[in-house]
């Protein structure tokens, strides 16, 4: 998977890489830097062959929209969040916008929910 370093990486595997270097890792090691903030994917990991198809999961689409956020072109996605006021912060590929949108729009959803049941 190909990532660009966050922070300073001295690794025996891919040598020293300074931040914002790219580099092509291994899916598994890719992963685990990931998660732990060293580095940004810059693609979607392979996908792994084998077992059952990850369950997806799709956001319906906003009421009174025809699109789903799934769906959206990247200038709809940065559209959309301008329109409803959705800080997009540091997401610059498509999938982290997608990401952003989603997960803003589950937050307000959240959020309706509990403020209708008095919690």
């Amino acid at each position: 998977m190909r990532v660009e370093m966050l922070r300073l990486m001295v690794n025996p595997k891919y040598g020293t890489q300074p931040e914002g270097s790219i580099l092509d890792m291994d899916d598994d090691d890719a992963e685990q830097r990931v998660a732990a903030g060293d580095c940004r994917p810059l693609e979607e990991p392979k996908k792994k062959r084998g077992g059952r198809p990850a369950k997806t999961t799709t956001t319906p689409p906003p009421p009174g929209d025809a699109v789903a956020v799934e769906e959206m072109t990247v200038d709809q996605l940065k559209a959309y969040a301008a329109e409803h006021d959705i800080d997009l912060g540091d997401a610059r590929l498509k999938e982290e916008i997608r990401a952003t949108v989603a997960a803003e729009l589950e937050r307000r959803r959240d959020e309706d929910d509990d403020e209708g049941t008095g919690d």
